[in-house]
């Protein structure tokens, strides 16, 4: 039996997680949500190293939902990363989470080829819309792995 390949969240603040988990579940989104909070363990993830190197435990993320504003490696230091390993970036969906205030690091995420970002914060009700976007765009088939 197929599992679905789960959305990796890579925030920075955790308590921005509870509201992202809320908005995921009220859209019916199915994926189940891994959270790291920090550049390195992204990256660890990413890479299937450390405790992730088990991919039928910890399978390729559907997508990576990743904040600018992390500890450790910061967002833009995680695309740089993936620019530089285009097997794992060529099969992955990123979207970031910027605040309005990060305007030329937004400008930086997109020259590295992003799909989208999310603006935060917005009003819940906006933010589900973008979560509901997302998930019609990338999530909810099954995993191949």
């Amino acid at each position: 039996m197929s599992r679905l390949s789960p959305v990796l969240l890579a925030v920075g603040n955790p308590d921005e997680v509870p509201v992202l988990h809320q908005a995921f579940r009220e859209t019916n989104t199915t994926n189940p949500l891994h959270v790291v909070h920090n550049g390195e363990r992204t990256i660890q993830y990413l890479a299937g190293q450390e405790e992730f190197a088990d991919r039928s435990l910890f399978l390729f993320p559907a997508l990576l939902l990743l904040d600018l504003k992390m500890p450790m490696r910061g967002g833009l230091e995680v695309l740089r990363w993936l620019s530089e390993h285009p097997q794992i970036s060529q099969k992955l969906p990123v979207v970031v989470l910027s605040s309005a205030e990060l305007v030329d690091e937004t400008q930086q995420a997109y020259a590295m080829a992003i799909q989208a970002c999310i603006v935060t914060p917005l009003a819940y009700s906006d933010l589900r819309e973008r979560i509901r976007i997302l998930k019609d765009y990338w999530l909810d088939y099954e995993s191949q792995a």
